[in-house]
Formats: structure tokens, C-alpha cells, sequence
């Protein structure tokens, strides 16, 4: 296994970080206990959680297997807040009642006594930027968490939070989860950038595009029924969301690749995603063994830079204005 420093944290991720939403859903306790002992026995280190994921099945499991294999101190743990676990009406959102509740609970069901990194979910309109700073903040101090991010912020929303923070003296931020592939391009834009400048580390989901970028998918076929097209599971993975001319334009490019080099498309389309910087760690989900050994060999091998030319070029979205604009007028250092 590889490893990268997560953004200003000091902390070392490995390049494939695990992500856990299928455990308590489509992987009982025991296939996860042991995917996770496959992932720690081949280096990996890094757990990402959300309370949400099935209604906390996702962190009661791992907390589970933490204590059952005495791992704790081999991993780092990062999980989220957000969504609604119940039904009350405060049980959603970043108010400072929920985020403190919600983070007692996930200590609990994770059966520690602190978490890495905390994150929020998503941007919630209805909290003020003061309200959530100040409550990540102070569970820093307490020691609950060690270091907070944010996951699905805009640019605008990441640089509000971090200049609050500064402002008025309290931690800020540390990382940023956002959705990255050869199918979602658009935080090169303007997310990936900031993340550079304010040394921010960035978790990529659905690094594989919820299964499009595996080899599963082909064109004039029909979803697998077993896949997440197949079986309507999230609409944002349905073929009438993915499945454009441009999905497949990729998805032949690179299984022609695979054909051609010799390595699985998943593989292919990580290594890709490493390729693209070292701050950037692909978040990636198993359901058995052989899937995660599969994954894991991504960091054994590096693609050609013609090969990832090529997936540049066919997976290109434009650049919109003013970005597009910027890159035919401003000046450079060479003139």
C-alpha cells in the first residue's frame, strides 16, 4: 500500500481509503469484519463512515470489529453528520443540537472515544457558518474529534467557513469530500484548486461512479440486475442519470484499455483518479473479498500518461465561463 499526507493534518491516509455505506445493508457483520481485516492486513487505514449510513448499522458494525480485533489504533476514523437518524424534528440538519447528539452517538456505536475526522454531510442552509465553526470548534477542544471537513460544499461555502474560522480564532476545517471520476469532472473547476491552496485533503466518493466505471456497464446492454441500475437503488446511479452518450464514449475507451494493457476498468478508471494529485485519496466500496483485493492492486501499477491523455480527452466536459476565459487571456509567469 501507498500513502499520502491528508492535506495539513500530519496524518498519513492510505492512497485507497474504505468506505463502509454497504455494511448493515448489502454485507452482513460477518463478510464485513472480514473485508475489513483484508483492508488493514493490506495496508489500508482510513474508515469512512456517516451516521446515516443504514440507520448506524454502518458504525455499530465497524465499532464491533474494532473491538473485537483490538484495531483501534491502526486505523483512522472519519465519519459525518447530517442526515436524519429519527424522527424528531431537530434530529436532521448542523444545529448544534443535532451535531452534538449525533456525535455522543456515533462515539457510542463506535465504541471510542474520539474520531479522526468528523464531517459534515452537507452544506445546511437553515445553520449559520458561526453555528457549525464554533460547535466543530469546541468538540476539537473537548477531544470527541480530532480534526473536522465538509462534504458537498460549494467553493463559496468552503472559503466562508475557513475565513470565519480564522477570523475569529478556532480551528477550521481540514478536508473536503466531494463527488470526483472520469464521469464527474467539474471540482477541477474550482474545488480541486482551492483544495491545493488552503492544503485542504480531499476524499473522492463515488470515485467509480456508483459502479459505471467498473466494466459491468456496457453499451446496448442492459443493466445487471444485481447492479445499483439494476435494482433502482439510487436514482443518481440509473441509466436515464449515467447512461448519455458521453458515459459510454468512456466506458468504451476504457474497456478497449483494459483489452489493451491487460488490467481490470476499475482499476483503470483509480488509476486515472491518483493520477490527478497526491491530496486526492478515491473512496471505494467493497461487497466481497475479491472485489477489495482487486482495488487495492490499483496503487501496484501507474498508468502511461499517453493512456491517461486519452481518458482526459474523451471524459472532457469544457470549461465554462469565466474559466475558459481566464485560461485564453491571463498572464503567465513566462511572459
Amino acid at each position: 500500500m501507498k500513502y499520502g499526507y491528508f492535506g495539513d493534518t500530519g496524518l498519513k491516509l492510505s492512497r485507497i481509503v474504505l468506505g463502509t455505506q454497504t455494511f448493515g445493508w448489502s454485507v452482513d457483520e460477518s463478510n464485513a469484519f472480514n473485508i475489513l481485516d483484508c483492508y488493514v492486513e493490506q495496508g489500508g487505514n482510513y474508515l469512512d463512515l456517516a451516521d446515516s449510513y443504514n440507520n448506524g448499522a454502518s458504525e455499530s458494525i465497524t465499532g464491533a470489529w474494532l473491538e473485537k480485533a483490538n484495531s483501534r489504533h491502526k486505523v483512522i476514523l472519519g465519519t459525518k453528520v447530517f442526515f436524519s437518524t429519527d424522527k424528531g424534528p431537530n434530529d436532521s440538519g448542523l444545529s448544534r443540537t443535532h451535531i452534538m447528539s449525533s456525535v455522543e452517538k456515533s462515539l457510542e456505536r463506535l465504541r471510542t472515544d474520539y474520531i479522526d475526522l468528523y464531517q459534515v454531510h452537507c452544506y445546511d442552509r437553515m445553520t449559520s457558518m458561526e453555528n457549525v465553526v464554533s460547535t466543530m470548534d469546541l468538540l476539537v477542544q473537548q477531544g470527541k474529534i480530532r480534526n473536522y471537513g465538509v462534504s458537498n460544499y460549494t467553493p463559496s461555502n468552503i472559503v466562508r467557513s475557513i475565513m470565519h474560522a480564522r477570523h475569529f480564532g478556532k480551528n477550521a476545517l481540514s478536508s473536503v469530500q466531494l463527488e470526483y471520476s472520469l464521469l464527474v469532472r467539474s471540482p477541477e473547476w474550482e474545488l480541486l484548486p482551492l483544495c491545493d491552496e488552503e492544503n485542504l485533503g480531499v476524499l473522492a466518493w463515488s470515485a467509480l461512479g456508483g459502479g459505471w466505471l467498473t466494466g459491468k456497464y456496457r453499451r446496448d446492454q442492459a443493466a445487471p440486475k444485481e447492479s445499483r441500475a439494476g435494482v433502482g437503488d439510487r436514482w443518481d446511479d440509473n441509466e436515464e442519470q449515467r447512461g448519455g452518450e458521453r458515459t459510454y464514449r468512456i466506458i468504451d475507451t476504457l474497456i478497449e484499455m483494459s483489452d489493451r494493457i491487460g488490467r481490470p476498468v476499475s482499476q483503470i478508471a483509480l488509476n486515472w483518479l491518483l493520477n490527478k494529485g497526491e491530496r486526492i485519496f478515491p473512496l471505494i466500496g467493497a461487497r466481497t473479498l475479491a472485489q477489495l483485493k482487486d482495488t487495492l492492486s490499483t496503487v501496484d501499477w501507474c498508468l502511461s500518461m499517453e493512456d491517461e491523455k486519452t481518458l482526459d480527452d474523451v471524459s472532457d466536459i469544457g470549461t465554462p465561463s469565466p474559466y475558459n476565459f481566464i485560461e485564453r487571456y491571463t498572464r503567465s509567469s513566462q511572459e
